[in-house]
């Protein structure tokens, strides 16, 4: 009693767009929004709130992009690793934030996301 942790999932679609994804953007970035605003409020009553946003990952969500090649080939580079995360690889983000290792944790983002933000998605040339 007195004190807790509230995980909320978003997506790094909060941060990056593209064509056709106006609306979903628009409802992480509330959901961004509403993580700090909820730390502000909670926070008070020992309660954390801190938000997950992944990149993509394989999900039966994401199954329709995976299905056409090009699309997840595209996906994959975005990312420094190049490659698609796996549910399994936010678990570190869960537990972190549950634990009392976050204990001094709240408003916080934490990106999951093999790098895509990291690099901006962008073309990287040869070194």
């Amino acid at each position: 009693r007195g004190r807790g942790s509230i995980m909320v999932f978003s997506s790094i679609r909060a941060e990056v767009v593209e064509p056709g994804q106006g609306v979903y953007a628009a409802t992480k970035a509330g959901a961004r929004q509403m993580c700090r605003a909820l730390a502000a409020e909670l926070g008070p009553k020992g309660v954390r709130v801190n938000l997950i946003a992944p990149g993509v990952v394989e999900t039966p969500l994401t199954a329709p992009i995976k299905s056409k090649p090009d699309w997840y080939e595209a996906y994959a580079n975005k990312s420094i690793f190049k490659r698609w995360g796996q549910p399994h690889e936010m678990v570190g983000a869960v537990v972190f934030l549950a634990s009392e290792a976050s204990s001094y944790v709240t408003g916080a983002v934490i990106t999951v996301d093999g790098g895509w933000t990291a690099a901006d998605g962008r073309f990287m040339p040869p070194l």
